[in-house]
């Protein structure tokens, strides 16, 4: 969808060793601070994650920081294959520009023994339009969404399996009977890539081995091919909520209150659960929410 922009919103991910997190941090946050970027950035040891928002001049120069980190002396790590992949924003996707260190880029959470390292196992990588040619072709294969279930309930590809993620660090536990079979041919799908470089990995390690992953993530392959094959909007995580590529598109999400369609969300009123619904304004206007009997009783035992 085509539409003027103020600002530019890119989304990266690079999983790459990085010796000094806290030195790399600390040169972003001052650098992206002279910029007037603002965003979120995520680092470990295992590479960097992140989404960031400025003007078009003050993202190309906060991204040339990031590549400049090349691996020579003097470097945190090698960033200079990390892709942008860039969205239309409005200067109000995040409220300031937050970049922490962590052990995960993104938490599976199997520790340090168990852990997925995407460089020396992951699924391979498939193009937006290799897929797109599997579809046409009628391939036979099956597209598993790696992203959280309320995630999924906005938008999803067609046929796709939901696996019913509460959280990403989930999949280590799930029911097998979730997935497909082990002899099929399976494709990871999530927001932008950077869950299924583990997701993809993991299921090789439990016995899967025709495993691939969509390059870039739902958002580029809707950037190629916009209204088709994907149902709804894909969420996203900042102010914008989703982000749509056509304004030709059939929402999908479904209010837990009232079963209208929306693409609005809500949280579970047990202030200890919290947990992410698809809910409309009208119904958020009426009462609160409890996600289940257990999330009710407890509000009840703790205003008696």
């Amino acid at each position: 969808m085509t539409q003027a922009s103020s600002h530019i919103i890119n989304i990266f991910y690079l999983y790459t060793p990085i010796s000094n997190p806290e030195a790399l941090r600390d040169y972003l946050k001052s650098e992206g601070t002279r910029l007037g970027i603002k965003g979120r950035i995520l680092i470990a040891h295992e590479g960097i994650n992140g989404t960031a928002e400025g003007t078009a001049d003050a993202l190309r120069d906060f991204e040339s920081c990031i590549h400049a980190q090349d691996g020579t002396s003097g470097t945190y790590g090698d960033l200079s294959r990390v892709w942008f992949k860039h969205s239309p924003g409005a200067g109000v996707a995040f409220p300031k520009l937050k970049i922490k260190v962590r052990n995960e880029i993104v938490t599976l959470g199997l520790g340090k023994e168990g852990d997925i390292n995407p460089n020396e196992v992951t699924g391979t990588h498939v193009k937006p339009e290799e897929l797109k040619s599997w579809i046409e072709k009628g391939e036979d294969f099956v597209i598993v969404d790696m992203r959280n279930d309320y995630e999924y309930a906005v938008g999803h590809f067609k046929n796709s399996i939901n696996p019913e993620l509460e959280n990403f660090r989930d999949l280590t536990t799930l029911d097998a009977t979730k997935l497909p079979p082990k002899d099929k041919k399976v494709l990871t799908v999530c927001t932008y890539g950077v869950r299924c470089e583990k997701a993809s990995g993991y299921l090789k390690t439990q016995g899967y081995d025709n495993v691939y992953q969509l390059d870039g993530g739902i958002g580029t392959y809707m950037k190629a091919y916009p209204g088709e094959d994907f149902l709804g909007s894909l969420y996203v995580f900042d102010g914008r909520i989703t982000e749509r590529f056509t304004d030709q598109y059939e929402v999908v999400g479904t209010c837990v209150s009232c079963q209208g369609k929306t693409e609005e969300y809500d949280n579970c009123a047990y202030g200890e659960c919290h947990r992410k619904l698809v809910r409309c304004s009208l119904c958020m206007a009426k009462e609160p929410y409890y996600c289940s009997s257990d999330c009710k009783s407890a509000v009840l035992v703790t205003l008696s």
